[in-house]
């Protein structure tokens, strides 16, 4: 087994945040791949690096402008890294 890890820093544009939906979307997202992918909010020091869960996300309080960084490894940690680069990108497609 590697020990190998995508990383990647977004800026969150949308307007809300990542709420209720986005946040769905998000999971789902994460859920469709194998690898384990983490979340930490970086515009707010004291928030730590979780998994991502539903209620992981709404705890972290990420605003618009906020830089999260995501973590993720396993077989396809590159591909559940742009697929959540791309959602990010494009306000969760709100």
């Amino acid at each position: 087994m590697s020990n190998s890890m995508t990383e990647v820093i977004l800026t969150v544009t949308n307007p809300v945040g990542l709420h209720a939906r986005p946040a769905k979307l998000f999971v789902e997202t994460v859920r469709a791949y194998k690898s384990t992918v983490t979340i930490q909010n970086l515009s707010r020091p004291q928030t730590k690096e979780l998994p991502v869960t539903a209620f992981n996300l709404l705890q972290i309080g990420v605003r618009q402008g906020h830089q999260i960084r995501l973590r993720a490894s396993g077989e396809d940690e590159a591909e559940v890294i742009a697929a959540l680069t791309k959602l990010v990108e494009e306000n969760f497609g709100e």
